[in-house]
């Protein structure tokens, strides 16, 4: 006998719970009909035909909320992505192999397991110097 679809969110939801009266707030759930992660307003409901998560963590740079940068190495050879301000496209992709470098982007919170975050935090250091239309 197996146990419970969501049986090991449960626990992390458990784990919530005992942090906070309110452990939905930190929560989302997307129905089998939608493509859109929502937030929850009340305990789930553990359908088995749903998807629950714990919302991505953020942080806020000049007031933009961005997604938090990785904070522990990846696998050797992961893929992941790195904020670069100097590229055209805001980000570089690399392959984890834990050299010096790569340590200290890593505790610099450069480095993102998506593009779209890596492009959010480029963007969000950018607006530090972004210049005024009228200026």
């Amino acid at each position: 006998m197996s146990g419970h679809i969501h049986a090991e969110l449960m626990a992390q939801y458990a784990e919530d719970a005992r942090e906070t009266d309110a452990p939905w707030k930190r929560w989302e759930f997307k129905d089998k009909y939608e493509s859109l992660w929502r937030n929850l307003s009340t305990n789930p409901g553990w359908h088995k035909d749903d998807e629950y998560r714990r919302k991505p963590r953020t942080i806020t740079i000049n007031g933009r909320e961005v997604p938090e940068p990785m904070r522990s190495a990846p696998a050797i050879g992961s893929r992941y992505y790195l904020v670069d301000t100097s590229s055209r496209q805001l980000f570089g992709i690399e392959n984890w192999d834990g050299d010096a470098i790569e340590q200290i982007w890593l505790s610099r919170g450069l480095c993102h397991s998506t593009k779209e975050a890596a492009i959010a935090h480029a963007e969000a250091l950018l607006s530090f110097t972004e210049q005024s239309a009228g200026g």
